[in-house]
């Protein structure tokens, strides 16, 4: 089997998903994606690499009080149904979006000016149309209330993923299931001139490669010491109560929900979806945290301990908390917490850049990166190609920084 390419992505989460899903669309390219599967929970000490897209809900919205973040999640999610109807796979659920905060304050704000200027709709909530619209719902009189119905809700990182790697084969992208854990150059210049070695001894052999590898980046020697990306690697965690019977009815229609607002102490911001139904059949309501109850990490042994112990058993009461705060009469089922970890940046996007002549950076979600996931990997995908910026977005709010600011070359 000819295994040389134009280009590898190497990272099978939601943005190297989308990013070889766009590369493969060019007519002659050869690309392949390159990432191991999901493990077992019992496999994960044995793991190289985790994700925190093992998960069946993530908010998405166009709404967002940022301008950049929010087109590129308006141009995510103009093409979720066309790739759900060209794969045959469903991962988007369009339930709406609820957004509260102290009135006047500045996101509220300026979400509506966001909001306007991309023509979307929404509505500015009093407390008697939430009532109207969400009975079970609590509602503040000293909070504002910002509902979007259309093209918002939650997707499925799992089902989305696996859309784009259908896409992707489909257009003739080879996918590995493998961890890289050596690349190294072949010769000097030419084609194909980096080889890949995978975690299973198979080797792979490329013109560019675009590391989509999230907070794992920095870990495994895929970049010279020199290269290492100034980014941080923090914990957050989610409470996930079940619910069933007549509290599953009760929340049939309930919208996603983000709060900007200290309703308890300690608390900065949340997000809850509603219930979902996960691989072992059950309804769980999700909670989780931005800013508040952050651990940073420094090692790889320190994040995937995070991800094996599953996060940190009082974080997880306190979450539970909330949902009793904003949800009457709220009864749970059962209870389970899982760990993630967040890639941020200092300008607070993602990178996108080339960081040697033959090697791409797409790294650093900071919590925001799965609504907008395929605009991403599309921009990650048309810079790898050209080997220079080619997106529409200010590149400067894109470049990648380094952990030191000496020597930027690589033997690559």
């Amino acid at each position: 089997m000819d295994r040389s390419f134009d280009v590898c992505v190497i990272g099978a989460g939601l943005w190297g998903s989308a990013a070889a899903r766009h590369l493969s669309q060019n007519p002659g390219m050869k690309v392949c994606l390159i990432g191991p599967e999901e493990p077992k929970k019992e496999d994960y000490p044995n793991a190289e690499v985790l994700g925190s897209h093992y998960d069946e809900g993530r908010i998405t919205r166009e709404t967002d009080g940022d301008s950049i973040w929010a087109v590129l999640a308006q141009r995510s999610i103009e093409r979720y149904h066309h790739l759900e109807k060209i794969t045959g796979v469903t991962f988007y659920s369009e339930v709406g979006c609820m957004t509260t905060g102290p009135k006047g304050s500045h996101y509220l704000s300026a979400i509506e000016e966001n909001c306007k200027k991309l023509n979307i709709d929404f509505l500015n909530c009093s407390q008697y149309d939430l009532r109207s619209l969400f009975p079970y719902l609590k509602s503040s009189p000293s909070n504002g209330y910002l509902f979007t119905r259309k093209r918002s809700g939650y997707i499925s990182p799992r089902k989305l993923i696996t859309a784009q790697k259908t896409a992707a084969h489909l257009q003739g992208c080879e996918i590995i299931n493998d961890t890289v854990t050596v690349v190294s150059r072949t010769s000097e210049g030419g084609q194909r001139s980096v080889c890949i070695t995978t975690k299973n001894g198979g080797e792979v052999y490329t013109n560019r490669i675009l590391l989509c590898t999230g907070a794992f980046t920095n870990f495994h020697g895929l970049l010279e010491e020199e290269l290492k990306l100034d980014v941080t690697v923090e914990s957050e965690m989610v409470v996930k109560p079940e619910v069933s019977g007549k509290e599953l009815a009760k929340l049939k229609d309930m919208p996603v929900m983000i709060s900007f607002t200290g309703v308890l102490p300690d608390v900065e911001d949340f997000y809850l979806l509603p219930p979902i139904q996960y691989p072992n059949g059950k309804f769980y309501l999700k909670l989780g945290h931005h800013k508040s109850f952050k651990k940073k990490f420094s090692t790889l042994k320190e994040v995937k301990d995070w991800f094996i112990q599953g996060g940190d058993e009082e974080i997880g009461e306190y979450l539970l908390h909330l949902i009793h705060h904003f949800i009457e009469d709220f009864e749970e089922t059962s209870v389970e917490c899982d760990a993630a970890v967040t890639t941020g940046t200092p300008s607070g996007y993602p990178y996108c850049g080339m960081v040697t002549p033959n090697i791409g950076v797409l790294v650093g979600g900071n919590g925001y990166g799965a609504k907008s996931s395929d605009e991403i990997g599309r921009m990650g995908a048309m810079m790898i190609k050209n080997g220079r910026w080619n997106h529409d977005l200010p590149e400067e709010k894109f470049k990648p920084r380094f952990k030191r600011n000496s020597a930027r070359t690589s033997k690559l």
